[in-house]
């Protein structure tokens, strides 16, 4: 594949924000998997988790782009320390109620991680993952 000059010089994505039609279930979910959110603003009500360098956040579906539904087609990857943090956390939000869509393993996607996948209540694809270091084979 040729490399191309990308457009932006783009370092992070940040302030993961979703619009749920059923806004305190995917907030009672999500407290449940993250413990209570780090801040709550009444007017406009929205609820954040600050996740590892960015936010993840909530509004009610009324603020987005379809009103009358939850998020479609949406997906989030939260990236932990360490392979055993990927199978915990995992596993909490399959017993929460989530899908599993991808079990836990080693694999790659554009780097060595340790990845799986479910899809919430909601209908919102969560990847968890960490980096690994794979031995060099020889």
């Amino acid at each position: 594949m040729t490399e191309q000059a990308k457009p932006f010089k783009i370092v992070d994505l940040n302030f993961v924000t979703l619009y749920f039609l059923d806004l305190a279930q995917a907030v009672a979910f999500y407290t449940g998997i993250f413990g209570p959110p780090d801040e709550v603003v009444e007017a406009d009500p929205h609820y954040g988790w600050k996740l590892g360098a960015t936010w993840l956040t909530f509004f009610e579906s009324k603020y987005g782009t379809a009103v009358s539904t939850n998020p479609h087609n949406t997906e989030f990857a939260i990236q932990l320390a360490e392979p055993g943090e990927v199978d915990r956390l995992f596993a909490a939000l399959v017993a929460a109620g989530s899908k599993p869509i991808h079990t836990v393993e080693d694999t790659q996607m554009y780097v060595p991680m340790r990845y799986g996948c479910v899809d919430d209540p909601f209908g919102v694809r969560l990847d968890v993952y960490c980096l690994i270091n794979r031995p060099a084979s020889g």
